[in-house]
């Protein structure tokens, strides 16, 4: 009788889910891709920008294996951008990371880049980038400052967060000088990388 309820009493523990438990977003990826994993963001589903690269250094080898640590703040949902060798990328939006423990990459079909207009703003120049505007080549206006209160000082990057859709973009720079340099469609499903020299 002993034992029967305490096997009821662990299944019913089994059976919490892991937001319950823990309330912790963090999670380990597995990658069973064949491709090695170079960057990973995680950022509240209600940021603009993707915030930094969680990996820092370290990449994700096929078959490998990396534990990301998040805040246990209370918010669980997210939305996550793997970048792969070779610049390849896949997001996907609004995942409640308390009830992941692992998060799989591989099994479906690969992710087409043509939809993916998020890339990395990296300046490469001497001057710091005080706002940067990426907006569809279809809308009027700029729309609003990528960088909201960050700035991209020289050699350093920032992950730009646009929806994934449409891929020709106008992008404007404003530098902490006030000079502007300005660009027209660019098909930013098509860069990783936006370099400013």
């Amino acid at each position: 009788m002993l034992r029967r309820a305490f096997a009821a009493a662990l299944l019913g523990l089994l059976a919490v889910p892991a937001e319950a438990q823990t309330g912790d977003p963090s999670f380990r990826i597995v990658n069973n891709t064949p491709r090695t994993v170079f960057e990973v963001y995680a950022s509240p589903s209600t940021d603009r920008s993707w915030g930094h690269d969680r990996l820092g250094s370290e990449v994700i080898p096929p078959g490998g294996r990396h534990i990301i640590r998040l805040p246990a703040d209370g918010n669980c949902i997210y939305d996550v951008r793997i970048v792969y060798q070779g610049g390849a990328a896949e997001e996907r939006r609004n995942v409640n990371l308390c009830a992941v423990v692992d998060y799989v990459l591989g099994g479906g079909a690969p992710p087409t880049q043509a939809a993916n207009p998020s890339f990395n703003l990296v300046n490469q120049g001497r001057r710091t980038i005080r706002e940067f505007y990426a907006s569809p080549s279809s809308q009027q206006g700029w729309g609003p400052d990528r960088l909201g209160t960050e700035v991209v000082g020289p050699g350093q990057r920032f992950p730009v967060r646009l929806p994934v859709g449409e891929c020709t973009y106008d992008i404007r720079i404003v530098f902490q000088d006030g000079e502007a340099r300005e660009q027209r469609r660019i098909n930013a499903c098509s860069i990783v990388d936006y370099v400013v020299r």
